[in-house]
């Protein structure tokens, strides 16, 4: 978390099973604590997603859609998929989440990203390098 920034990051690395992928985001958004207006950085540079099911990915958004129906503001969702099927995918969900009441886009570059949320052009250098030295917030 970014809050200085209004900023949630999610780092997916490796693989994940389509029943953790979907459980994490129902655990997120059913926690009170979660502000449904903050803006979501979703880095998908360094995920393996050829095990992703679109059938989640519906799942997902049907799911979202609910939880985010009262955000005010609508958060922004800048997705960050380089690799062709993760950006693929990032597509198809958008795609599902079309009802969805936020800003969701799906970039290949991480400056392009952070300049459409409005952020710092090194933010993800320095978020990448506080995980290195085991200082994540």
């Amino acid at each position: 978390m970014k809050p200085e920034h209004s900023l949630a990051i999610m780092v997916h690395r490796g693989t994940t099973p389509d029943d953790e992928f979907l459980a994490f985001y129902k655990s997120l958004y059913k926690t009170d604590s979660v502000d449904t207006s903050t803006n979501l950085f979703v880095d998908l540079r360094n995920a393996d997603s050829r095990q992703r099911s679109t059938e989640v990915l519906h799942q997902c958004a049907e799911f979202i859609q609910v939880a985010l129906a009262d955000a005010t503001p609508p958060p922004k969702v800048a997705v960050v998929a380089p690799k062709d099927l993760s950006f693929g995918l990032a597509r198809m969900y958008e795609a599902f989440a079309d009802s969805v009441p936020w800003d969701f886009v799906v970039f290949r570059d991480v400056d392009a990203a952070l300049a459409w949320l409005g952020l710092p052009g090194d933010l993800m250098d320095r978020y990448d390098k506080d995980i290195q030295r085991g200082n994540q917030k």
